[in-house]
């Protein structure tokens, strides 16, 4: 039987999440801090709304400046390279996630292998990079589709790896040992909860990847 207070807890946790992605949202459209990189904008909300307060800090950091040049920058500091990095590869990463999940839960597939759900998760992700990379260029084409492929595979894809992997480890453990008398279901606040903390896990654990990526002049296009 649940706990009392996980869903309490759960809630809480989510409802810090909702605070933190209004707070980004006013700064972006409602006091007009626009990224010249449109999907960042996306990007940072995604991340706070996971991450919390620590991505707001993050954001006023690397990503408000960003948004106080005209143009994208070429003289970022190496740190805020690979914020950037794992916060836009995070966010691929939980977009999918709710995405799978979502259309998982729609289809009645939640309640079999969890490997479903986990190859649904990659697979969205994966797929969501792409559209990213497609939507800043200003064509759309099946070769421009084949070219966003591309980027992604080489300065994105080991870091997505790495995130995704934390996910699914955390998921395991929370389906199987930390949570098994309650199994977690898309409609109860602890799966969003659980999830909420793997993408948290996901962040931490793909900042190696990212900061090997950068390192090896893997992140060209990343902004």
């Amino acid at each position: 039987m649940q706990p009392t207070w996980l869903p309490t807890l759960s809630w809480v946790s989510l409802a810090v999440g909702v605070v933190s992605f209004a707070v980004v949202l006013v700064d972006t459209y409602l006091y007009g801090h626009r990224q010249p990189v449109r999907v960042m904008e996306i990007v940072w909300l995604v991340t706070v709304l996971y991450v919390g307060p620590a991505a707001v800090r993050l954001y006023w950091n690397w990503g408000r400046p960003e948004a106080l040049t005209p143009s994208p920058r070429t003289d970022r500091p190496h740190r805020g390279i690979i914020v950037t990095q794992v916060s836009r590869c995070g966010a691929h990463c939980a977009l999918g996630f709710v995405v799978a999940e979502v259309a998982l839960y729609g289809f009645d597939l939640s309640r079999g292998a969890l490997w479903i759900g986990y190859a649904g998760d990659y697979l969205a992700a994966v797929t969501i990079a792409v559209l990213f990379r497609l939507f800043e260029g200003p064509r759309r084409s099946l070769a421009e589709v084949w070219r966003a492929l591309a980027t992604v595979v080489k300065v994105e894809l080991v870091t997505i790896t790495a995130f995704e992997a934390a996910l699914f480890v955390w998921l395991t453990l929370a389906h199987h040992m930390v949570f098994p008398e309650s199994p977690l279901r898309l409609d109860s606040p602890t799966f969003w909860f659980a999830g909420q903390i793997g993408l948290i896990a996901g962040f931490v654990t793909a900042w190696p990847a990212a900061s090997w990526q950068v390192g090896r002049g893997l992140s060209g296009g990343t902004r």
